[in-house]
């Protein structure tokens, strides 16, 4: 519970962060044409482990919407906010998850080692947040000519910073399909694994579901692409992006996984904790519709007048 609120605390720094951010850029930005945008994207969702959980494997889907704002302070830099709505539907799947248990004592008083094979842990996330970005974006020149049509070239734009995240909803389900307990005697250099009333043989796992609401979660942003003027007020940017979780959400939830040695453990089946670290990756194509505000044309005061003679 504390890990929570000290992220909430965060979040709470960094909407205020931003609000110090949009103030200086409406001071210090009047000569430059800031941006309000529309934005989809979509792609691949995924863990990442740290380190490296063998036999294991995950992938799943990602898609968001968001509503921004672009306030530049030079005609090449800018930073970005906004409010964005995101889903991820990700699983994740480890063919076997091996436990050894030293110096156990059995009922005859003989010491020996547990060996213990969880076999096809299987997550599954669904996914719902909130999230503001914080963006530094920096993007080629581009010719500021009346006649909009003659600036049409393509710019290139990239952008970097953090995603402050609210995970407003997490359903989850996991499940394990069986355990495999042995045990070896180093006194007698020998195994035993079909005792079943020792805990010795093979037993079928269990599963469990739920839904954490409310977590929060700071992801490092990076996208670039390309930019494209398509109206005398208006742009469409096509790029690609990388989101990666900086912090754990879903980590007071986790159990490790070698408290799981017994068949009666799995009675209280809950998510593992199968690596040190667990960041959460999204990756894709994102597009945005930007409009900037239109400037009035200038109009001569003698317009239409005939001097007379």
């Amino acid at each position: 519970m504390k890990r929570v609120v000290i992220h909430k605390y965060n979040l709470l720094v960094f909407l205020f962060f931003i609000g110090v951010t949009l103030s200086v850029l409406s001071t210090s930005g009047q000569k430059n044409q800031h941006e309000y945008s529309i934005s989809c994207g979509g792609g691949v969702s995924a863990f990442f482990y740290q380190p490296h959980v063998k036999n294991s494997n995950s992938i799943g889907f990602y898609g968001d919407a968001a509503v921004g704002f672009t306030g530049f302070f030079s005609p090449q830099w800018g930073i970005h906010t906004g409010l964005g709505l995101g889903l991820n539907n990700v699983s994740v799947k480890v063919k076997e998850l091996n436990t050894i248990t030293p110096k156990q004592i059995d009922r005859n008083n003989f010491p020996f080692d547990l060996y213990t094979t969880l076999h096809d842990y299987q997550e599954n996330h669904q996914i719902i947040s909130l999230y503001i970005p914080l963006m530094l974006q920096f993007q080629t020149a581009q010719e500021q000519n009346r006649n909009w049509t003659k600036g049409k070239k393509a710019g290139y734009y990239v952008m970097g910073g953090v995603k402050a995240l609210l995970l407003v909803s997490n359903k989850h389900e996991a499940k394990v399909k069986s355990l495999y307990n042995a045990a070896y005697y180093p006194e007698f250099d020998n195994w035993a694994a079909t005792q079943i009333f020792a805990g010795l043989s093979k037993f079928d796992g269990n599963n469990t579901d739920g839904n954490l609401k409310l977590n929060a979660m700071i992801s490092f942003a990076f996208e670039t692409g390309l930019k494209w003027r398509i109206g005398k007020n208006t742009f469409l940017y096509s790029g690609v992006f990388f989101d990666c979780g900086l912090n754990d959400p879903f980590k007071n939830n986790r159990q490790p996984f070698s408290l799981y040695i017994y068949a009666e453990k799995l009675e209280h089946f809950t998510l593992l904790s199968i690596s040190k670290r667990m960041h959460l990756i999204n990756t894709g194509i994102k597009l945005r519709l930007a409009f900037i505000k239109a400037t009035p044309e200038f109009a001569c005061p003698y317009q239409g007048r005939v001097r007379n003679k």
